[in-house]
């Protein structure tokens, strides 16, 4: 019999690649039964299984993607993303992270370019749910701060929490991923959309936020300093909007784990 490494790879090679059957031959040299249309009935198990599982767990991760293109479309997108599933994955729930990358380059970005930001933004939801909350953080802890404090601080929100910043209407369409597309009259063009993702109990929570808020909220996940994310507002030509009332906001929902600052 083959080593071990050797059968996965075989294996592998015949659920990647269904159109290249194995003959009888090759299926009793690599399985351990002595009749070929018995093994190749085991085999079948798996080449026909992981994409079976590999569809639904995209399927559930990927609603509004699946609505947008369509059945049969996205069953095609599933083929051609199974070899780009990232190795040393255990857990179904974790087979599409790589698609809005993928997405980027797929043959139906060309017709359809706000696909990859909507499956970004859904891969946040996902995430989002399976999240493991921190504690919330006590803002009261800061009312002695000062100037200096302010500028230095380090904001850390709840795993949680995540922004997806579009040219395209994205929000829109994850909400109508339910919607018969017969039904959905959505202009599309010349419709950005800013959303950040929370979790509020077991319910996942997109909003919209305006680009001044998305600005600040990209840098600081991003790791920069509350002085360092406003800074980005000038770069950006953004108005400087109410920081102190998104940072009241953040931490009366509990989006906020903690708030540190270096000049303490």
């Amino acid at each position: 019999m083959p080593r071990l490494r050797e059968q996965q790879t075989w294996l592998a090679s015949l659920v990647l690649e269904p159109e290249r059957p194995a003959d009888d031959r090759e299926l009793l040299r690599h399985v351990a039964i002595a009749n070929g249309s018995d093994a190749r009935e085991r085999i079948a198990v798996y080449v026909d299984g992981y994409p079976a599982r590999l569809l639904e767990a995209l399927d559930e991760a990927y609603p509004a993607v699946h609505h947008v293109i369509g059945d049969a479309a996205f069953g095609a997108l599933v083929r051609r993303y199974a070899p780009s599933v990232p190795s040393g994955i255990y857990s179904l729930t974790d087979v599409g992270s790589e698609l809005p990358r993928f997405l980027a380059s797929d043959v139906l970005t060309a017709r359809l370019p706000m696909l990859p930001d909507l499956a970004a933004l859904e891969w946040c939801v996902l995430r989002a749910f399976h999240a493991h909350e921190c504690s919330a953080f006590d803002a009261t802890s800061l009312a002695h701060w000062g100037l200096d404090q302010w500028e230095s601080a380090c904001v850390v929100f709840q795993p949680s929490v995540s922004l997806v910043r579009s040219a395209w209407p994205i929000h829109d369409l994850w909400e109508l991923s339910e919607t018969p597309i017969a039904s959905i009259d959505l202009e599309v063009e010349g419709r950005p959309q800013d959303v950040l993702v929370s979790r509020s109990g077991a319910s996942v929570v997109c909003e919209l936020v305006e680009p001044p808020q998305a600005v600040v909220v990209g840098a600081l996940l991003e790791g920069l300093t509350l002085g360092d994310s406003l800074a980005r507002l000038a770069v950006a030509n953004e108005e400087v909007a109410d920081v102190s009332g998104w940072f009241a906001a953040w931490a009366g929902r509990g989006l906020i784990a903690e708030c540190r600052s270096d000049s303490i």
